[in-house]
């Protein structure tokens, strides 16, 4: 079995080393950057490498990860498609969502396995709380909130092609950390978020520039380079939920100190429960009048673990040739449940925070 990496940034050294780890040959490596090709062909000794896509196509290649800016995603992988690769794709999956109706339907047309990078809901706590809210014990699920908070985008931050609007469109927080929260949110919950009232904070957005950093003044005008900034820094959003439930989600990219935690709480009829991945392998659960007791996953896993076991449950439907009948792993048609949503939470907040309907 041979797969193919789409991309060489950093990401696809993750996505490299998962696949090593799981005993899969990487063949081929592809980027517009030629010399980045090279260097990542030469660290992880893939033969293949090159900036022509036609080398993902040949037919040795099986598997394709596509690990590109998502301005990129639906023409990649819908030419991956037409040529019967299974693919597994970093988030968000595309920018329309016609775009992700289009690339699901192509995807059980040719009948390959194909996967969305959500990783999180592999940690050990997360695969237990869902379980727990699927027994009895648990009751109907009533209230779902939490937050994803990171500070790299805080004063003085740096500028990539996550600001650029062409690769990564008119969101950020919400794509970029919110797609993992409203992921694990709905695979823990087994509840669809139905209509969501957004609202973006969008702060300093015209910013000073120096040496590709930005910064929200000017040094007493020593900084005279500006650059104009659209997505949103933050977002706080009210959720509806299929069953009834109702939710809240904080999104924010400029944190100070919270390097990457993420928080979920889904309080049952019967059970409460919640978790945060800055203590992965810790859950919490509680009863009226029991207090609360909290698990702790002794073997428990890490970012780079929960990577390694989504690429083993893909591999695994890729093996047999085909989807299982309940996947762990999350699938195109997740994917594109995740690309209605941030849509509809962009409609929101462009609308002073209306309700709109996912999908």
């Amino acid at each position: 079995m041979k797969t193919g990496i789409w991309g060489a940034g950093n990401i696809a050294h993750t996505h490299a080393e998962a696949l090593l780890a799981a005993g899969i040959t990487v063949a081929a490596i592809v980027d517009v950057d030629e010399e980045k090709a090279k260097a990542f062909a030469e660290e992880f000794h893939i033969k293949k490498w090159g900036c022509d896509p036609s080398i993902l196509l040949e037919e040795e290649i099986q598997t394709v990860h596509v690990c590109t800016p998502p301005n990129l995603h639906y023409e990649m992988v819908m030419q991956l498609l037409e040529h019967r690769k299974n693919v597994l794709c970093e988030k968000p999956l595309c920018f329309e969502d016609v775009q992700a109706e289009e690339l699901v339907r192509k995807a059980k047309e040719h009948g390959v396995v194909c996967a969305i990078n959500f990783n999180v809901r592999f940690h050990m706590a997360c695969q237990k709380a869902r379980k727990l809210v699927e027994s009895d014990a648990f009751g109907r699920v009533n209230l779902i909130h939490g937050n994803y908070l990171q500070e790299f985008n805080a004063f003085p931050a740096p500028i990539d092609w996550r600001y650029n609007t062409k690769l990564a469109g008119r969101m950020r927080a919400v794509t970029e950390i919110g797609t993992h929260w409203m992921d694990i949110a709905q695979y823990i919950s087994g509840q669809k978020v139905m209509a969501v009232s957004a609202n973006f904070g969008r702060f300093y957005p015209e910013r000073y520039v120096e040496e590709n950093t930005m910064y929200p003044d000017s040094k007493n005008g020593k900084r005279t380079e500006t650059i104009n900034v659209i997505s949103e820094d933050a977002a706080a959003i009210n959720l509806k939920f299929e069953n009834g439930a109702i939710g809240t989600l904080l999104l924010s990219e400029i944190s100070q100190g919270r390097i990457n935690r993420i928080t979920l709480e889904v309080t049952g009829e019967k059970m409460n429960l919640w978790w945060n991945s800055e203590d992965n392998n810790l859950l919490n659960t509680a009863v009226k009048g029991s207090g609360v007791n909290t698990e702790i996953f002794g073997f428990g896993n890490g970012f780079m673990d929960t990577f390694c076991s989504l690429v083993k449950s893909f591999y695994e439907d890729v093996k047999k040739g085909c989807i299982s009948e309940d996947p762990v792993y999350p699938t195109f048609e997740e994917g594109e449940n995740i690309v209605k949503l941030c849509n509809a939470m962009l409609d929101s907040a462009d609308s002073d925070g209306k309700w709109v309907l996912v999908g």
